[in-house]
């Protein structure tokens, strides 16, 4: 599966409430209404249990079966519906900070969670560092397709038995790691 990952940046001033509801109720019931997506998720980033990703609103994620899918979302990017959702984006993105990356992923769980823990990586021995971790299952490793200063950006699902003891203890040792809610 490829998936690309979408690293979305708030407007200057909007709180993430406010990103939020735009993305929710404006932006994602347009995007689907003019792009074949076979696979769309927003994760959204938590600006107080993130200090280093504070101007970052969302994780999206796009997912396609093969390039020829991904393709087919390029060319409508290209048309009047890729026209109308960039002004859009403009209602409530920083579209100037906003960047994507295309990565091969083996989903190693069909589970749905509700809390995602993003985590980029330099090293691929780092692959595995977060799954000592009690309550947290990992979903895919994310390996970038052209990888540069990161290789992968692993995706965890915060499972409900994790403690907070245990989060605080992961931000605190893993400062780099993104704490998401998810939507579907």
């Amino acid at each position: 599966m490829i998936k690309a990952l979408a690293f979305i940046h708030k407007m200057n001033g909007l709180s993430d409430v406010d990103f939020r509801d735009y993305y929710e109720n404006k932006h994602a019931p347009l995007a689907s209404s003019l792009l074949t997506l076979e696979g769309y998720e927003r994760n959204y980033v938590n600006s107080k249990l993130n200090p280093l990703y504070s101007s970052l609103g969302s994780i999206s994620i796009f997912q396609y079966q093969s390039m020829q899918s991904l393709e087919v979302v390029g060319k409508e990017m290209s048309s009047s519906a890729g026209d109308k959702l960039r002004n859009d984006e403009l209602e409530f993105m920083d579209v100037s900070k906003n960047y994507h990356v295309l990565t091969e992923s083996d989903q190693l769980t069909k589970k749905e969670f509700k809390k995602k823990i993003f985590y980029p990586l330099k090293n691929y021995e780092d692959l595995n560092l977060l799954d000592a971790y009690d309550g947290l299952e990992k979903i895919s490793d994310n390996l970038l397709i052209e990888p540069n200063e990161i290789i992968s950006i692993s995706e965890y699902g915060i499972t409900q038995g994790i403690s907070l003891e245990i989060l605080e203890t992961l931000i605190s040792e893993h400062p780099r790691a993104i704490i998401a809610s998810c939507v579907n």
